[in-house]
């Protein structure tokens, strides 16, 4: 039986004054099989027509192509990090091209749900494009480091609209019960995106050099572009066309609240990206962040909660059912599984020596367990409409796969033994497809897209707080065990120079090599115990998930 828990229709207004979900979810039989949102864009809550299937994998091929596109950024330019940044001596620097396409995506992300409600989603996806590829070319034109940062910033600003209307046009153009199956194929090109980006720039930079990783993706981007406004049509939304009505409804954008949360969340990033590498973490750098980023989240709380007409991000959403603790496991086990992500290639490539593409090889198991895991759950919760125990079973699965690490991992690692990462991409695939469902199942049209930003948004940060926080546990664990391990004449330098470069671990021979390989192995262990505890956290979150009728 369905919920009979109530909900707004995205105005602002009290869930006490609204209908409920019973009496819009079973209007009809028809409804249930009709999309989330109507075709046309607006917030209107009588049923679309459902565009046909051939239709909708035509209009989602094409998503697919935008979300590989900007996954695979990702980590071409982990790839080509070290080269880029030595080649303006600027080597320290390297994690900055990561941060500062973080910082674009947490900046811009909250506003993209309203303007695409208030502009349409296409005009909104060919402006993420366009910021997307503007990026790119001041990258590889860049002539200093800090130009190139920049257009990693401007990447940052497409990338978000590119994976927060994608997701919103899937929920409008696909019943309820098929999103997640639907939502299973976003997931799988996102992470093959991710996986591919890292042999492939690999093989760029040794060829073509690394410019050309930024430089080709342009017209890449540009195909995408031009096939969204071929093939695309999925609204017959009527934005404003004149200068007095783009006033007008860009009146109803909260610029306060956008500029408020994006400065606390740039702030707590550059924090935890920066924290221990840029600056110590006992120092005044730490404390004017944390604190300028506890105030502006503050600040943005109060906007929204009673200055705020129309708030970017309203924030009785949260009580509505399922969606902070979707967004809370959602957070916990892509925090597990990038972290994971992490550290694979890293133990690869100081245990056995391997080349950084032939590590980066080692991911494929974990990509092909996503996508089994996010195929599993879109077929399970279209035959029965059920996704509560799947967010459970999600975060046990991935656990197995950290235990295992845990304790099989020692550094001689043969073919089968590296499948074990298989389990943990199946949980995480499973919980993205799940989770999504049970926030947006009762939800009213017109806060679909709002719910979906924020919910980019936390995956965004929780990507960063992955790798992050894996690396600060590395790393501290790491320098502990070579100061237990390593003593007299010399030791400090090899201790620093171990830290430094896994490269330098790789051309250690005979004891040295295996204490400082046993210490390091000791640093990815405790890697991977965090993600186990986010993992089981998420699982823990999955047993207060409530079930709606789809």
């Amino acid at each position: 039986m369905a919920s009979t828990t109530k909900y707004g229709t995205g105005n602002g207004t009290d869930p006490s004054e609204t209908e409920p979900v019973d009496a819009i979810s079973h209007q009809s039989s028809a409804d249930e099989e009709s999309p989330l949102i109507p075709n046309n864009g607006s917030l209107d809550t009588k049923p679309a027509q459902a565009i046909p299937l051939t239709g909708v994998w035509t209009i989602i091929a094409v998503l697919l192509l935008g979300e590989f596109i900007s996954n695979a950024d990702a980590t071409l330019v982990i790839a080509a990090a070290g080269r880029i940044s030595s080649q303006f001596n600027r080597l320290r620097d390297a994690s900055w091209l990561s941060t500062g396409y973080t910082l674009g995506v947490c900046a811009a992300q909250p506003m993209y749900g309203k303007l695409a409600d208030i502009f349409g989603r296409k005009p909104m996806l060919l402006i993420a494009y366009f910021f997307f590829a503007v990026g790119c070319i001041i990258c590889g034109l860049g002539s200093q480091m800090w130009v190139v940062i920049l257009g990693r910033a401007i990447s940052g600003i497409g990338g978000a609209g590119t994976m927060t209307i994608s997701s919103v046009i899937i929920t409008d153009i696909v019943p309820k019960r098929e999103v997640a199956a639907w939502r299973a194929y976003v997931n799988i090109a996102m992470t093959l995106g991710r996986s591919v980006g890292g042999p492939l720039g690999g093989f760029l930079i040794d060829t073509i050099g690394w410019r050309w990783l930024f430089l080709l993706q342009a017209p890449v981007v540009a195909l995408a572009a031009f096939l969204v406004v071929l093939l695309l049509k999925v609204e017959q939304h009527r934005p404003p066309t004149t200068l007095k009505d783009v006033r007008t409804q860009l009146q109803r954008v909260d610029f306060l609240g956008t500029a408020l949360l994006g400065g606390g969340i740039i702030a707590l990033t550059g924090l935890a990206d920066q924290g221990g590498k840029a600056f110590r973490w006992a120092s005044w750098v730490t404390l004017a962040l944390g604190g300028a980023g506890l105030l502006l989240i503050a600040g943005f709380v109060f906007v929204e909660s009673y200055i705020a007409p129309e708030p970017i991000f309203n924030l009785r959403i949260l009580r509505r059912s399922n969606v902070a603790i979707s967004y809370l496991l959602s957070t916990c086990q892509v925090t597990a599984q990038l972290g994971i992500m992490f550290s694979i290639p890293l133990y690869f490539q100081v245990t056995q020596r391997a080349s950084t593409t032939a590590a980066g090889v080692h991911l494929v198991p974990a990509v092909a367990g996503n996508a089994i895991g996010g195929l599993i759950a879109g077929l399970f919760i279209r035959k029965t409409g059920s996704y509560r125990t799947l967010l459970v079973l999600a975060g046990l699965i991935a656990s197995v796969t950290y235990v295992l690490l845990y304790f099989r991992w020692n550094g001689h690692t043969g073919f089968w033994e590296s499948l074990y990462i298989i389990p943990g991409g199946m949980g995480t695939g499973m919980a993205s497809a799940s989770a999504f469902i049970a926030m947006t199942a009762a939800l009213a049209p017109g806060e679909v897209a709002m719910a979906t930003a924020g919910y980019m948004l936390l995956l965004s940060f929780a990507m960063t707080a992955g790798v992050t926080s894996s690396n600060a546990v590395l790393g501290l664990e790491f320098q502990r065990q070579l100061r237990e391990n390593l003593h007299g004449p010399g030791s400090e330098t090899i201790i620093q120079r171990a830290t430094a470069d896994t490269n330098y671990i790789a051309h250690l021979e005979g004891r040295l090599r295996e204490i400082v390989v046993s210490c390091y192995l000791s640093g990815l262990k405790h890697t991977y115990l965090v993600s186990l505890g986010c993992s089981l956290a998420a699982a823990f979150f999955g047993l207060f998930i409530r079930h709606h009728q789809l």
